[in-house]
């Protein structure tokens, strides 16, 4: 069996690919779509302090330290103060000098606009010099209607009164009413290579990295309900009758489509491991695929370490790893491909423009702030 994507299909990461580049040539301002309501005599971006007790380092992704947590909304949002428990988070991006944080609030609270919850992501991107790859990737996810998509609000980062540079703010993925809302009953898995969450197994048929985000089990035996659910479902996808069982009854068709699409729209090739790869579903419901998550190795990065380098490889192009096998076989269904089809029609007409709009309202806003987080920094300076 041949592992790819057919060769139509390959195009649309360039459609992110042009409008990211062009975000970064110089235009005049009236040529650029701008929030309208932000002050033009203040700064474009939201400042974030954190204070830890006794000006603690955060030097762990385990050990929370004790902080406040102190917003100038600069008027366009809310401000907010408040008590809260940061650390480190992140596998490979935690070893970068540039660290993103992890921060519990004491209360559920809604920061720059996004839905009230308690715990937070700060994205650091130290790998990104545009800023922009995951809210361009999450803009993304939301016109393609992707269920439980995170927002991105990008702010200028302090700790202690020392300058950390530019972040994005963005939502924790955990099973939370104003997050994935599947219920306390659902479940949450997420794929991941580096398999490093306390309950987990591999699956039976293609050996993927399963560790269970929700709920929280307490032994062994509540783990097995779970894994046999997303066994059943896989075992249809491996056995000889696919695609013309009854695979659709376990797994929805629309979710894997949009899913697909958000992945080859910004060449994101994580599936193949499987990285970052989450799946959801309700008590009785069907497996969907989502949300989407973590883009610093998207856009042709992974295999040159190089954004935007090149794009003549498939989006599944690793045959021998157990996510190429899987995700490779959900794409001969017939129906996610019609899906894939309409979707991407749709798409180029009626949400392109949007994401264009967006893209240059984007980078207009944290001009200023990524030359400060280079001057601070000196990471990949992006050249187009």
């Amino acid at each position: 069996m041949t592992y790819s994507v057919a060769p139509r299909w390959m195009f649309l990461a360039y459609a992110l690919v042009l409008l990211i580049s062009f975000s970064g040539c110089k235009k005049k301002a009236d040529e650029l779509v701008v929030t309208p309501d932000i002050p033009k005599d203040k700064p474009f971006l939201p400042r974030l302090d954190i204070a830890t007790t006794g000006n603690a380092p955060i030097n762990s992704t385990d050990t929370y330290v004790t902080a406040t947590i102190s917003i100038d909304g600069l008027g366009i949002f809310d401000n907010y103060k408040g008590s809260a428990q940061i650390r480190g988070r992140g596998n490979s991006t935690w070893s970068f000098p540039k660290k993103p944080y992890k921060f519990k609030l004491d209360e559920n609270k809604g920061l720059l606009g996004m839905a009230a919850e308690k715990d937070w992501v700060l994205l650091a991107n130290y790998l990104d010099g545009t800023h922009m790859l995951n809210a361009v990737a999450m803009k993304t996810g939301q016109l393609l209607n992707l269920p439980f998509t995170n927002h991105i609000e990008p702010v200028e980062v302090y700790l202690n009164g020392q300058y950390q540079g530019l972040y994005m703010l963005t939502e924790q993925i955990e099973v939370k009413k104003n997050r994935v809302n599947v219920g306390n009953e659902g479940v949450l898995v997420q794929l991941e290579q580096y398999y490093d969450e306390p309950w987990k197994f591999r699956s039976a048929a293609y050996r993927l990295p399963v560790m269970v985000m929700h709920p929280e089990l307490t032994n062994a035996e509540e783990l097995v309900p779970i894994k046999a659910q997303f066994e059943q479902m896989e075992t249809l996808v491996a056995r000889s009758d696919f695609p013309n069982n009854n695979v659709l009854d376990f797994i929805d068709a629309e979710s894997v489509a949009d899913y697909f699409l958000a992945n080859m729209l910004t060449d994101n090739r994580e599936l193949n491991h499987p990285k970052s790869t989450f799946m959801h579903k309700t008590k009785t419901g069907k497996w969907s695929m989502g949300p989407i998550w973590d883009f610093d190795w998207a856009y042709a990065f992974e295999k040159t370490q190089r954004h935007f380098s090149t794009f003549d490889q498939p989006m599944l192009w690793s045959p021998a790893s157990d996510g190429t096998r899987f995700f490779s076989q959900l794409m001969a269904v017939p129906a996610v491909k019609t899906a894939m089809k309409q979707k991407w029609a749709d798409f180029k007409t009626q949400k392109l423009p949007e994401l264009q709009a967006y893209v240059d309202d984007y980078a207009l806003k944290i001009e200023d702030a990524r030359a400060r987080d280079y001057q601070k920094w000196e990471t990949r300076e992006f050249r187009f």
